[in-house]
């Protein structure tokens, strides 16, 4: 370019600077007869500065038009503000544009003449009454001769024209690699802000970093995914005109979504996050670009929890993220030897009859609240329909974490429960809902084994009773069927029955004291009856007591002595508790085997002979009740301590008995 051509434009720098209040020798170049005028100094000490003096002492021909000290100093040009790289070009672009390849002599120019400056530029002549201008600068000394062209002496500095530099979409336009990016900033409606006056600094990802980070703008549609989109590439911009030289390393940016990029700085590059800078400094009228070789993606908010499907607006309890990512819809498929059409997921091979639109409308998202999750399993109309009945949708779709032992809707069908009956007021319906509604978030993994009481949201006793076989929940003994379903506000257990509330105590009048025959307690180191096995005549009366007991206990019929099998709809204490006020009268020859539910584990069982004992039971004395199943909730892992504990409680009862 005639830019760069830097001898010739010296040259012709150099001979503007020829004193012309003076005589000029034409046997000298140009740097020299401007050196002698005494008028042009501040030229000479310009073209010094630049360092185009030698450039002026080629051998041309130039034409230079010449600006005096007046002129440098009606111009405000100070010499000593020019001392970086980016300034110094500057100035040399400036004095290059009163340089022009050739000799031309003023009896040459004519009005309207427009010439290319040795800086590139055009600059034009005007020639009126005799006068003759260039620019906006008069020519008061024409024709000054010198060995290497001419000199024409002006009044004013020649500024180049300001040519206005492109914003940052179209400047991202024409580098040919960021197709992708401007196609995402149009679809994410954030071509009119980057068009803005700004200044901004964009981190421009290319199109291969698009293509690695399999980003596919028709999966940000609607919407949410216009966010999401704009969020990611807002992710790429800050505020202000920062340049590489401005960045240091272990710099936090805090970029247009309010999130932070780290800068780290090494001898071999600049990455901002994991991203390297290929080019920086890509200047654009309204800030900077710096080229980067992967797209920087921001926190996205909360992780998937769910797999929910934005057709039917339904989860898949129980699902990961494996096999929620999984389904394909599929025509004529071979698969295990059958040729299926469906919906077909690859991690289960499970095959569902859904259109094509379902099948590929599942995703993993993070959760929602109880009562949205409840409404999307599918399996919990009932339930949804009650907490509406009994106005707790807003109470489990707040903030506040909660746990939910929640029915399906075949155990409320069980349970005879129909909300349409004007005699279930909302306030019996609100206690028996709440009485499945534990305060807090109780995971599976937060569980041990045995039976652990809770204190429900209708402020009622819930015992927890974890097993071998499973985890069962009320005095109904409701299956946990599905553990650990995910909700925004805390935890959903799915259970096969409606578990009902304890009935209200009603306080005992004088004629409703009873008397014991016998009272049996708990045993010092709380872990046995006391006695555990004890003889009465039929029509006496047994009581239970104990207050203040270090830990809960409750008397549970069982089906034989030390069995774990729970007679159902047997005679029970309720819920355990560390106070215990119970009795029984027994009527008939029998024998009765009871357990403590929270204290099986430790073989804390009992027993009561009713008159000659009727009809022995199958005794399961010499049963090993141990199974090797994995609970529905957890492993079961017994401590060492624990162990200590039944064997220490076993050789007890047994010299009881």
């Amino acid at each position: 370019m005639q830019r760069k051509s830097v001898s010739l434009l010296v040259a012709l720098l150099m001979l503007s600077a020829l004193p012309f209040g003076v005589s000029a020798d034409e046997t000298e170049d140009i740097p020299a007869n401007a050196a002698a005028t005494g008028e042009h100094d501040s030229l000479v000490a310009a073209l010094v500065h630049a360092d185009l003096v030698s450039a002026l002492q080629g051998e041309g021909p130039f034409t230079v038009f010449a600006p005096t000290d007046d002129a440098f100093t009606n111009a405000g040009i100070d010499l000593s503000t020019y001392d970086t790289d980016e300034r110094n070009a500057t100035l040399t672009d400036i004095l290059l544009y009163h340089v022009y390849q050739g000799s031309v002599e003023s009896s040459a120019v004519t009005d309207g003449l427009t010439v290319t400056m040795m800086n590139g530029d055009n600059a034009s002549f005007s020639v009126s009454d005799g006068t003759v201008m260039i620019g906006n600068a008069n020519v008061t000394t024409p024709d000054v001769m010198a060995s290497n062209g001419v000199i024409h002496v002006i009044d004013t500095v020649l500024m180049p024209p300001v040519i206005e530099e492109p914003d940052i979409p179209t400047v991202a336009t024409g580098t040919g690699v960021h197709t992708s990016l401007v196609a995402a900033v149009v679809q994410a409606n954030l071509l009119e802000t980057l068009q803005g006056d700004g200044p901004f600094t964009l981190f421009a990802p290319t199109d291969q970093a698009f293509a690695d980070a399999n980003i596919d703008l028709t999966d940000f549609e609607g919407d949410d995914g216009i966010t999401a989109l704009a969020n990611i590439l807002a992710y790429h911009v800050t505020m202000g005109a920062v340049t590489s030289d401005a960045l240091s390393d272990g710099m936090a940016v805090t970029m247009l979504n309010q999130e932070e990029v780290m800068i780290t700085i090494d001898s071999d590059s600049v990455m901002v996050n994991d991203a390297t800078v290929t080019t920086a400094n890509v200047m654009a009228s309204n800030g900077v670009i710096h080229i980067i070789d992967k797209v920087l993606m921001p926190d996205m908010g909360p992780e998937g929890e769910i797999c929910y499907n934005v057709i039917t607006h339904t989860i898949v309890p129980g699902a990961d993220q494996t096999s929620c990512e999984a389904y394909m819809y599929v025509e004529d498929y071979e698969v295990q030897g059958q040729t299926v059409t469906g919906c077909y997921n690859m991690v289960s091979h499970a095959v569902a009859n859904q259109s094509q639109a379902i099948c590929e409308g599942y995703m993993w998202t993070p959760a929602v609240n109880i009562a949205m999750t409840a409404a999307a399993t599918s399996i919990h109309t009932s339930l949804v329909a009650a907490l509406t009945q009994a106005n707790l949708v807003a109470t489990l779709s707040g903030e506040d974490n909660y746990t939910v032992f929640a029915p399906t809707d075949e155990a409320f069908v069980a349970a005879g429960i129909d909300l349409s009956d004007p005699e279930l007021s909302t306030e019996t319906l609100a206690d028996i809902l709440l009485y499945h509604v534990v305060p807090g978030k109780i995971m599976s993994s937060d569980l041990t084994v045995g039976m652990t009481t809770v204190t429900a949201a209708n402020g009622d006793d819930l015992m927890i009773h974890v097993t071998d076989s499973g985890v069962m929940v009320g005095t109904e003994m409701a299956m946990v069927t599905l553990a650990d379903v995910p909700a925004s506000n805390g935890v959903i257990h799915v259970i096969d029955k409606v578990i009902m509330p304890p009935a209200d105590e009603v306080e005992e009048n004088e004629s409703d004291v009873v008397t014991c025959d016998v009272t049996i307690g708990i045993s010092s180191d709380g872990s046995a009856f006391s006695p555990a096995s004890v003889t009465i005549a039929v029509n006496q009366t047994v009581c239970w007591q104990w207050t203040d007991a270090e830990m809960a206990h409750n008397v549970k019929e069982v089906d034989g002595m030390k069995s774990s099998t729970y007679v159902e709809g047997g005679i029970t204490s309720g819920n355990a508790a560390t106070t215990v006020d119970f009795h029984h009268t027994f009527t008939e020859d029998t024998i009765f085997y009871y357990a403590c539910e929270p204290h099986i584990s430790l073989d804390m069982f009992g027993k009561i002979t009713v008159g000659d004992g009727g009809i022995e039971p199958t005794s399961n004395d010499d049963e090993d009740k141990d199974e090797d199943n994995t609970p529905g909730f957890l492993g079961v892992t017994m401590i060492l301590a624990t162990l200590g504990a039944v064997f220490y409680a076993r050789s007890n009862r047994e010299q009881e008995l």
